[in-house]
């Protein structure tokens, strides 16, 4: 072999570490061409200003380029002898997309073979290694936890949101109901449990799948030798061993909930100090899209305030692709979620584009599947997939709560129906929604789900798609302005873009009926016309990019170091963070009342008395938290008919017209059927009684004994309502069980009203 170097005239020759000169000397394919604008942009700016940084965040739109700024950063570092360069990816499907993009540019790299080792070439710092986050971060990972961990000199985090999330997962104890371990468990908390609603109890103990409760922390604090000898005698299950080095030495810092199909035990802080090829990287690279918050950072990856609010973009772009987006539900309340779905979802022979629908959960599929659509799981996802890019596009495709992760491009996907508001997979996220629903952290992580699906289907600067927004509950929180703030910008302006559109097709409508206008707006994005494009282009360079409200970053930041300091034993300055906190003066009740738990919690391990009256005012304030151990009395209701009116006419006032009462009725009565969640079933019954003008409780989940619902109505006639939404619908008999449950609560009732005789 013929040593070229030898006859190299300038023999001082190095490698370069400009990632734009690197760029030039890449072996790309033929069809690669120059680096884009808004690329040069943010790789001048970091090679100049920031590649001393240790923490650096990369933004831009779906489809500018983002996998290869990651590639030429981490290769720029290599070649300055920063050591290793990793490259991860929230799943498998978008490793191997990126591997793809990195064969096509040129970029030298390797992957974890089947054995399970570390690339030489990687662990040297010659070649970028490109994998997935489950590879990464799990307690028995490759890569080394706590101070075993290899030492990496540049990770590059792409969709970093879905990476947190996949993070969360990992470090997540999932027992099913079948394992031993969930009954013994159930077993060592039952009367903690059953303290915290008497009949979710039950429902968990019947197996309901949806119920769930949280078991206390002071009884998890208390009982967790026992816990920890149970976990450690299963510790080579399944379900357990690639958590448990991750927690096996920090259960006083973990939450548990129980459900009827499962128990779940997680950290209340990510442990993503333990994973120290992340922690402590010499440089930390995270991708995100222009639609997303970024605020989880600080909290979920411990990254700096300052680098997260100042992310390296390009500002000259304000927005790419195009997304028509109709609600048809305001056109007319008869295009309801179910005549929409039942309308537009059916297959068509020989159809030239794909149509995809994205539903929170596999119980609205019945609908789909009826009219004949493809319900994918993670046995035919990727089959799936490959037929829609082939041109196999008959059939609407059904994605259940994959709102991350996939890419519809161009001709993919041309419609995309997103169905209904997401759904919380983890029951500690269903815990945090259900005790405060309003909050910012809540509203953010629904709005970013919902972005993540609004994404799926526009993956390039001159891609386009129509979507539709069905379902009232997600009609309702992208429309209300309590919700809409915070989705981002230029998502904002696509939904009123939608929104003027569907006023315009109204007015101009030849027809009566509403579906033709619907259909009209969706054939003239199909076909092109110019029209719309100008006034879709028109509208979008008037986009008004508004500063960010770091509010909720120091928010995140400030919970972040109370955790810290909770875990490593400094309970006084956790306690002096949790305070803090709750003395945050825009804070809602139901806000007050989570932070002064998280400050019980704390104060716990000082004294057992404060955190018990801490606890206390936490319920008072909020009572979907934890019920203290004692200090709570049930205030009895009473009805004076004159009143009736005025109620109603409150319930009326909550909104400002018609429109927005009837989609949020709507919301209400979709709730009320088989198959939908305890939960939200209850509150919507809770909601029928208050729009009747009667006054509606839910002593089950306000003060953890009685009824799922009790109402109050004319001349002091009460109502006890077992509501059993999740049960079977064919199913001809009540269970013994549910039976005993209304006996215990007509029981219960007559002890608090001393047998008032007027209850049905």
């Amino acid at each position: 072999m013929v040593d070229f170097k030898k006859h190299l005239k300038n023999k001082a020759s190095s490698k370069k570490i400009n990632p734009l000169e690197i760029y030039d000397t890449l072996d790309r394919q033929s069809d690669v061409g120059p680096l884009r604008t808004s690329q040069m942009r943010i790789l001048n700016e970091w090679f100049s200003n920031r590649k001393d940084k240790s923490n650096n965040v990369i933004k831009l739109h779906t489809g500018e380029g983002k996998t290869l700024i990651g590639l030429l950063i981490l290769q720029s570092n290599i070649n300055s002898g920063c050591g290793p360069g990793l490259y991860v990816c929230p799943n498998k499907h978008l490793a191997d997309q990126v591997r793809n993009d990195a064969k096509k540019f040129g970029v030298p790299f390797v992957e974890i073979d089947e054995q399970n080792h570390l690339p030489d070439d990687f662990v040297s710092g010659s070649k970028i290694l490109i994998t997935h986050v489950q590879k990464v971060f799990n307690g028995k990972s490759i890569f080394g936890i706590g101070s075993k961990s290899h030492k990496i000199g540049t990770i590059v985090l792409d969709d970093s949101h879905a990476c947190i999330d996949a993070l969360k997962s990992s470090s997540t104890i999932k027992i099913k109901r079948k394992h031993a371990l969930y009954k013994a468990i159930l077993q060592l908390f039952g009367e903690d449990i059953r303290n915290q609603g008497e009949g979710s109890f039950l429902e968990i103990d019947g197996g309901d799948f949806e119920t769930m409760l949280p078991i206390p922390y002071w009884s998890w604090i208390d009982k967790k030798s026992e816990v920890s000898k149970l976990l450690s005698d299963n510790r080579e299950d399944d379900d357990i061993k690639y958590v448990w080095p991750l927690v096996k030495d920090s259960l006083h810092v973990c939450q548990a909930f129980i459900s009827g199909s499962y128990l779940e035990i997680s950290p209340y802080l990510l442990p993503i100090d333990l994973f120290g090829c992340f922690s402590k990287a010499k440089h930390r690279v995270l991708m995100s899209a222009t639609t997303q918050d970024d605020s989880f950072f600080v909290k979920g990856l411990g990254y700096d305030v300052d680098s997260t609010i100042n992310p390296l973009t390009s500002n000259n772009i304000k927005w790419s692709g195009e997304k028509m987006i109709i609600l048809p539900s305001l056109i007319s309340d008869k295009l309801d979620r179910d005549y929409v779905v039942n309308t537009l979802a059916y297959p068509q022979k020989d159809r030239k584009y794909g149509v995809v629908a994205l539903t929170p959960s596999f119980k609205l599929n019945n609908q789909y599947k009826n009219i004949g659509a493809i319900i994918t799981d993670t046995s035919n996802i990727d089959s799936e997939i490959k037929n829609l890019k082939e041109g196999n596009r008959d059939k609407v495709v059904v994605f259940v709560n994959r709102y991350d992760g996939i890419d519809l491009p161009d001709a993919v996907c041309r419609i995309l129906i997103v169905d209904s508001k997401p759904y919380f997979d983890s029951l500690s996220d269903r815990y945090e929604e259900h005790s405060r629903p309003s909050s910012d952290t809540i509203n953010i992580k629904i709005a970013q789900r919902v972005e993540q699906g609004l994404g799926r289907s526009v993956r390039g600067e001159k891609d386009y798609s129509v979507i539709l927004i069905v379902g009232a509950d997600l009609v309702s929180f992208i429309k209300s302005p309590s919700t809409s703030k915070y989705f981002s910008p230029q998502t904002r302006k696509q939904i009123q873009i939608g929104i003027q559109a569907m006023e315009i097709a109204q007015k101009e409508a030849k027809t009566e009926m509403p579906i033709e206008s619907v259909t009209g707006l969706i054939d003239q994005c199909l076909r092109r016309d110019e029209g719309w494009k100008d006034f879709y282009s028109e509208e979008m360079n008037n986009l008004d990019e508004q500063n960010k409200d770091s509010a909720i970053y120091s928010v995140m930041e400030k919970e972040l170091q109370a955790e810290r300091f909770f875990s490593l034993g400094d309970y006084e300055k956790a306690c002096a963070i949790g305070q803090s906190l709750v003395d945050d003066t825009k804070n809602t009740p139901e806000d007050r009342g989570w932070y002064l738990q998280m400050l019980a919690r704390y104060k716990y391990c000082i004294s057992k008395l404060e955190s018990n009256n801490l606890q206390q005012s936490a319920f008072k304030v909020n009572n979907y938290l934890l019920k203290p151990k004692d200090g709570i009395s049930y205030k009895k209701i009473e009805f004076i008919n004159q009143n009736r009116i005025d109620r109603i006419k409150k319930w009326i006032s909550r909104h400002k017209d018609y429109s927005d009462m009837m989609i949020y009725l709507d919301g209400v009565l979709q709730d009320l059927n088989f198959g939908v969640t305890a939960d939200k079933f209850e509150n919507a019954v809770k909601e029928i009684g208050e729009l009747i003008g009667f006054i509606s409780q839910r002593p089950d989940k306000e003060i953890k004994k009685g009824p799922d619902n009790l109402w109050c109505g004319v001349d002091n006639q009460y109502f006890i309502l077992e509501s059993k939404s999740e049960v079977d619908e064919s199913r001809a008999e009540i269970n013994k069980h549910e039976a005993a449950q209304m006996n215990t609560h007509c029981a219960w009732f007559d002890t608090e009203y001393d047998n008032q005789p007027k209850c049905k």
